[in-house]
């Protein structure tokens, strides 16, 4: 079940600040630096084929992310959710917004990557908690 954002929390997470994804292993619990966008009440974040992470969202499609104030590490944002789909269709124009929000430049791919390689998630956030709000 999703659930509803604040104005403040909202507000927040259209800074372009860093993501931590949490991931499930199987064995354990993997954490990645993300960057994401918050968009139309989802999470969206990119990688590319082949990614541990992406590898761990296709089994198990609970995650959580930790976003932290740039500015000041008091301010956070965690939240838990499932993934609400996978999206190779529109991982290269992602990507390329999800570079112009933290970048101010289109996504320059590193050697072996391509933007048919790029896959999109989407997360529906269920629970979101808030520090120094």
């Amino acid at each position: 079940m999703a659930t509803q954002i604040s104005e403040p929390v909202r507000k927040f997470l259209e800074k372009p600040n860093f993501a931590v994804l949490a991931t499930h292993t199987g064995d354990g619990l993997q954490a990645t630096p993300v960057w994401f966008l918050y968009d139309g009440g989802q999470i969206l974040i990119n990688t590319s084929q082949g990614r541990v992470k992406l590898r761990n969202m296709q089994k198990n499609a609970d995650v959580a992310l930790a976003i932290v104030d740039g500015q000041n590490p008091y301010q956070y944002v965690q939240i838990r959710g499932r993934v609400a789909g996978f999206d190779s269709q529109h991982g290269g124009r992602d990507i390329d917004r999800l570079s112009q929000r933290y970048l101010g430049k289109p996504y320059a791919y590193p050697g072996g990557d391509a933007p048919a390689k790029r896959v999109s998630i989407r997360i529906e956030p269920t629970h979101v908690s808030a520090q120094g709000f």
